[in-house]
């Protein structure tokens, strides 16, 4: 008996010494849940062979238990929680307690662990170094965190502040990612001031004027932030968060806030094309028949920035709610998408759930545009974190007269198209294209004020060359674009796609050219709009189905 007991006691003390004295607890009251955080001994590397953690206990079944000031919480058995050994790495065991038992251990200060090893036949106590509970909502300290990034380089978070009351000179600032379901960080500097110092320093020690905090790239986190990137670009939906840990009465407490906006730095003046043809907010737009997703109201991807080292444009899609998700990627050359409208990706069923259960508020959409060099490295980018649109065109026609075009529109009967409050603005862009092979290559846009009203299905809009807006296009003139237009229409496919603030789609239509003869009628009576028309015949040059 004796001898089991000193043998007992020999491999346990060889077991103890498996895990770091630096191990800690951290607790979340929000979820009632304490994660023991397990760190690796320090000297691993130097491991005898009398230690056992890398002989025996690798792949092993292991019982862990917390208790508080001698005393188990909750009760001896309910605290049990089972794990895998894994050698040299940090393991965090997690345990859920009822909110009765986590309010009561909220403000100790001392607690240890016991871990069994081979289902009770050897145990080990050792105490943890620090507690840690996340004690506030950022949402009461930060109402805004906005995250800006320098692809594989800096990040800048800018916040708005509250009036919380935290030792800013004592805190640790961090940024918080998930890197393979393990929450990993990257220190943070605070700035007060201009913030263009070579460094982040905090001159005060008040938390409310640091409204800029940045991570800036070192030999000591290029490592940490190189993985940071590697899953943001797999996932850029990833958890990242911004956290603030403070010790108040022995008690390390954080406040986290998720990123309420995420954008990449235009670095490189992309975002410029060099006219007076913005940007307009990127998102997806959930049509009847694809998803869209639009660059310029002039219905163009063109980039004037210099990208030489660039050699494709990956686009990255992902929308979602609650309940489903979709997404979509395509990659083109830089050739491809410079002369591409918009991007198209097709139907698929999550795509069909998404659009039937479409919520203005629940479902959002992330949009990557990549441009990367042969080995994908991205060389710049734009990303877009925001709500989706639901689109509503489910047919349009197109015809081409001689001094004028008109639209006609057909719409989904759709409850939401009806009841959605993005009717309110009438200026509308429409783009004209043509079909060479796959790509779609513009023939210029038209802007013209015209306020769809959901509640009739069927409506026309016309509009002449004084709405034309000139560009960089296959022709400088509306009519010399009109003509070359009707040219296309024998040897091509020509569609349009529609821009405005309700509506973002591209449509391959039928289009029709009329002749005329000198006979004044009235087109699009509905909208108040008089045209003299000439016409005598009519034949249709081309004809295709809508897409």
């Amino acid at each position: 008996m004796i001898l089991t007991y000193i043998l007992m006691t020999s491999v346990s003390s060889s077991f103890s010494i498996c895990f770091s004295a630096t191990s800690y607890i951290n607790g979340n009251p929000i979820t009632n849940q304490l994660n023991l955080h397990l760190l690796p001994f320090e000297r691993l590397d130097k491991i005898t062979s009398e230690n056992l953690c890398k002989m025996y206990l690798p792949g092993k079944v292991v019982v862990a238990q917390i208790h508080y000031d001698d005393m188990s919480f909750p009760r001896p058995g309910d605290a049990e929680v089972n794990f895998l050994y894994q050698f040299n790495q940090e393991i965090v065991v997690s345990f859920t307690l009822t909110p009765a038992d986590y309010l009561h251990i909220m403000d100790k200060q001392n607690a240890m662990y016991e871990l069994w090893y081979d289902v009770n036949l050897v145990k080990v106590n050792n105490s943890v170094n620090t507690i840690e509970h996340t004690k506030y909502n950022g949402t009461n300290c930060f109402s805004k965190v906005q995250m800006t990034y320098t692809i594989y380089g800096d990040i800048d978070l800018s916040v708005s502040t509250t009036n919380c009351q935290i030792p800013m000179s004592t805190s640790q600032v961090y940024l918080e990612f998930l890197n393979d379901q393990i929450n990993t960080q990257i220190q943070i500097l605070p700035c007060t001031s201009s913030c263009t110092s070579t460094e982040f320093k905090t001159t005060s020690t008040t938390f409310k004027p640091i409204t800029v905090y940045r991570v800036r790239k070192t030999a000591l986190n290029a490592e940490t932030l190189a993985q940071f990137y590697q899953k943001f670009i797999e996932n850029r939906r990833i958890p990242i968060s911004l956290n603030v840990k403070f010790n108040k009465n022995g008690i390390y407490s954080v406040i986290s806030r998720q990123m309420d906006k995420i954008s990449a730095k235009d670095t490189r003046g992309c975002k410029n094309n060099g006219t007076s043809d913005s940007h307009l907010f990127i998102g997806a737009t959930i049509n009847p028949n694809n998803m869209f997703i639009q660059y310029r109201e002039s219905l163009t991807n063109q980039m004037q920035c210099s990208l030489p080292e660039a050699v494709k444009v990956k686009v990255d899609l992902y929308v979602y709610d609650a309940l489903t998700s979709t997404r979509k990627q395509k990659t083109f050359t830089q050739a491809e998408f410079n002369g591409e409208i918009g991007v198209t990706f097709e139907n698929d069923a999550e795509f069909t759930k998404l659009r039937n259960n479409f919520n203005p508020s629940i479902t959002k959409s992330v949009v990557t545009v990549s441009f990367m060099t042969s080995d994908d490295t991205i060389v710049w980018e734009l990303v877009s974190f925001a709500k989706a649109y639901i689109g509503c065109v489910t047919r349009a026609t197109l015809h081409l007269y001689n001094n004028q075009s008109c639209l006609i529109y057909e719409f989904d009967d759709n409850p939401t198209c009806k009841t959605q409050k993005l009717l309110a603005t009438s200026l509308n862009s429409l783009g004209i294209y043509y079909k060479d092979g796959e790509i779609k290559q513009s023939l210029g846009y038209y802007k013209f004020n015209y306020a769809i009203n959901y509640t009739d299905l069927h409506q026309e809009v016309c509009f002449v060359c004084d709405q034309y807006v000139a560009g960089n296009y296959s022709k400088s003139t509306c009519q010399e674009n009109q003509d070359f237009t009707k040219q296309k229409l024998k040897t091509s496919t020509i569609g349009f796609g529609i821009i405005s603030s309700f509506e973002s789609i591209v449509l391959d239509s039928v289009v029709a050219e009329y002749k005329a003869i000198y006979l004044p009628f009235i087109v699009c009576a509905s909208i108040g709009l008089l045209f003299s028309v000439i016409i005598t015949t009519i034949f249709i040059i081309k004809q295709t189905s809508s897409s």
